[in-house]
């Protein structure tokens, strides 16, 4: 920096202060801005809702097989799964 002239030296403050291109304050594409840091995204600050599935019964006193009896796509019947033994 010593070997810089003042004009140089101006010019290079001037250049470190001026704040990098991006697609907010230029004409760049979006595509050309460089990634967040994962902690500074928005997907870093959501909260996770918790999942909506039915609980199980802490004692069960009934167990029930369910098995499609017809086809959804063409109606037709089903035969049951054979039980192997």
């Amino acid at each position: 920096m010593q070997r810089l002239s003042k004009d140089e030296l101006i010019e290079l403050v001037i250049q470190l202060q001026r704040p990098d291109k991006t697609s907010r304050n230029s004409s760049k594409p979006p595509s050309t801005d460089k990634k967040e840091k994962r902690e500074n995204s928005v997907l870093a600050g959501r909260t996770r809702h918790e999942p909506h599935n039915r609980r199980l019964a802490d004692n069960p006193d009934e167990f029930r097989d369910h098995r499609p009896t017809h086809c959804e796509l063409c109606g037709g019947a089903v035969s049951p799964a054979p039980t192997w033994s």
